[in-house]
């Protein structure tokens, strides 16, 4: 169970200013830690999360439904929006037949929250590899067996060919797209482009590539070249790398992009 931090021992340490691109409907709990702890935050989301209509591909999924073997979550996002399209077209997470499998103890909270029968998910670790470690997704288990993944657009390819060359078949249900956010809200691009220093920002949380990317195209110099000179939290190698191609240089990495082993990072750095 997360614990809240507890506040810095010496009180007369500057607090920390903190820049969290969380999207702007998911940053409000770790907001809420960091100020807890004495930080200050300063919300500036760089991906908005995109509903998807029903088509005809997702109607065609939603009608076999009861084909599918194994159903995967991939995200907290995925959760939500694949039962928003799902109850339109009233169908019960209890009805779901499918083993049902996350990834991240966000996700299978949020699965298990919104009535999914969560069967699969890793005790340890917090990505596509962790679950494909399982014995349930070996290949003498999971050959011949349907698979839908359930993510938004464009999402990474690895765990479908891994599924793939197991033996598995594969298919995508896509809910949701991550677009570049179209609307600024407690500070703008302008601001950060044009005044940077002045908002004395010490620590940027960043929890995917989509987010580090649009961060980066958002801004504009002066304030560009001032926040690759800010320490960036990262919550992943991939996050890593992506962070070191576009010039930052002071990059941590979290265990994962849950709030508590982002603050872990930001604690202990």
């Amino acid at each position: 169970m997360s614990q809240t931090p507890s506040a810095p021992s010496d009180t007369n340490q500057p607090a920390k200013v903190v820049l969290v691109t969380r999207p702007q409907h998911q940053s409000a709990e770790f907001i809420q830690l960091l100020e807890q702890q004495g930080s200050c935050a300063i919300a500036f989301p760089c991906l908005e999360i995109q509903p998807l209509d029903i088509n005809e591909k997702l109607a065609g999924i939603f009608s076999s439904l009861n084909d599918v073997d194994l159903l995967i979550f991939i995200s907290v996002n995925a959760v939500e929006h694949f039962k928003r399209l799902t109850a339109l077209q009233s169908i019960k997470p209890e009805t779901i037949t499918a083993a049902i499998a996350t990834i991240g103890k966000a996700t299978r909270s949020a699965a298990q929250g919104a009535g999914f029968k969560v069967s699969l998910s890793p005790a340890e670790g917090f990505n596509s590899e962790a679950l494909l470690k399982l014995p349930e997704l070996q290949q003498s288990q999971i050959s011949a067996k349907s698979c839908l993944i359930v993510r938004g657009e464009g999402g990474l390819e690895q765990l479908a060919d891994t599924l793939q060359h197991r033996g598995a078949r594969v298919k995508y249900a896509e809910v949701y797209r991550r677009i570049k956010p179209r609307h600024d809200y407690n500070v703008t691009r302008q601001q950060l482009s044009q005044h940077w220093h002045e908002t004395d920002i010490n620590v940027i949380t960043v929890t995917s590539n989509e987010s580090l990317q649009n961060l980066y195209d958002m801004l504009e110099a002066p304030g560009r070249h001032a926040m690759l000179n800010t320490q960036l939290i990262v919550a992943s190698q991939r996050n890593y790398q992506l962070a070191q191609l576009l010039g930052f240089q002071s990059v941590k990495v979290a265990s994962s992009a849950s709030n508590q082993h982002m603050l872990e990072a930001l604690n202990n750095g």
